[in-house]
């Protein structure tokens, strides 16, 4: 998140009335926060771009309060991408090249502590670039929104 991103969201946080609510500068694998402080953890679209993403969720875990909940949605794809569309920086700056293969995704949520309460597909989102439209045609990237609860 952008320092431009942060100042919109908090005002946007203030104008709605939503003081409880914390933005803090970070890097999605190593909050500045302590153990334990959230009790909800959300993102959107940005697990896809991280390279280690069983960390991204191991940190998520780590925040969590137990009865906390990680809810996110995130682009997966139905089989394993090949080299050649993980290692192109088109596909990634596209959300593509990044993306986890469901099961795998799914797996690594649960191998950080977590327990999978809902996954659903959401067929409403539309890729735009034809690279993406392609891979999402013969790879079966998708997008998905998962709700996971520390116990």
């Amino acid at each position: 998140m952008t320092d431009e991103q942060r100042a919109k969201a908090e005002r946007l946080r203030d104008r709605d009335g939503f003081l409880n609510v914390t933005y803090v500068k970070g890097y999605i694998e190593e909050a500045p926060l302590p153990d334990g402080v959230a009790d909800m953890v959300i993102s959107n679209g940005v697990i896809n771009l991280a390279t280690d993403k069983s960390k991204v969720f191991r940190e998520a875990a780590r925040l969590l309060k137990s009865g906390g909940r990680f809810a996110i949605s995130d682009i997966v794809t139905e089989v394993q991408l090949p080299e050649t569309i993980v290692c192109n920086s088109t596909l990634w700056a596209a959300c593509i090249g990044g993306a986890a293969q469901q099961d795998n995704y799914r797996q690594m949520i649960a191998g950080a502590g977590l327990r999978l309460v809902t996954v659903q597909d959401n067929p409403q989102y539309q890729f735009i670039s034809d690279n993406a439209k392609g891979a999402s045609k013969k790879f079966g990237v998708k997008s998905v929104s998962l709700l996971a609860v520390k116990p």
